[in-house]
């Protein structure tokens, strides 16, 4: 690195500044995703500025508002998965322009116990704003780009032979799912024997292909 100390000292403080600012807005965009599936109101808000906007087809105004309307609708359904992926972050001083794909399975119960899968892909285009040293979402619209749906039966239910999952093993909603121990959760490991017979669940899952 050419330059003066002091030059070579400013260059390195500026890398290190954009490395924390790239990391903080990652850590956002991943929060933002376990908030809406846990539907946890405050740290879903939390992602936003209070004036922040978010258009995301089915609603479009302000991203507070969006997350009051959403999350209720989320909760009325069995679960639902965000996932992130090629987050691309263009900064330019206290504002940034990120891409981010997306992939969303949202799963409902049928009256059957089947369910459906809607699994839809697409991108998050966000300008993200810098407020006395913190990230959030300023301005947020999505794009789509591939949808699928999917019928599927209640595969824990079959494969556990209708006991389900033990205590802790699935996820909830706020404040109830496992991830809400934090440090605490080696409460959550325990001594268990292993199932008498481990494939029976797995041959009742084939009596469904």
């Amino acid at each position: 690195m050419a330059g003066t100390l002091e030059e070579r000292l400013s260059a390195l403080e500026a890398e290190v500044t954009a490395l924390r600012d790239r990391e903080a807005i990652r850590e956002v965009i991943h929060r933002y995703c376990r908030a809406a599936d846990r539907c946890d109101l405050d740290a879903f808000k939390a992602c936003y500025w209070p004036d922040g906007r978010d258009d995301h087809l089915f609603y479009g105004g302000n991203a507070w508002a969006f997350c009051d309307y959403v999350l209720p609708l989320l909760r009325k359904i069995e679960a639902s998965v965000h996932a992130i992926t090629n987050t691309i972050i263009e900064l330019k001083g206290d504002r940034a322009f990120c891409e981010s794909q997306w992939s969303v399975v949202h799963r409902l119960r049928k009256p059957d116990t089947s369910f459906l899968d809607y699994w839809h892909n697409g991108r998050y285009l966000d300008i993200f704003e810098k407020r006395d040293g913190e990230w959030r979402i300023l301005e947020r619209t999505i794009v789509g780009d591939m949808d699928r749906l999917i019928r599927i039966k209640d595969i824990p239910a079959i494969l556990y032979q209708g006991a389900g999952p033990p205590e802790g093993k699935s996820g909830a909603r706020f404040p109830d799912d496992p991830v809400y121990k934090g440090f605490d959760m080696a409460t959550l490991v325990v001594d268990r024997p292993g199932m008498a017979d481990f494939w029976p669940g797995y041959m009742a899952l084939a009596e469904i292909l």
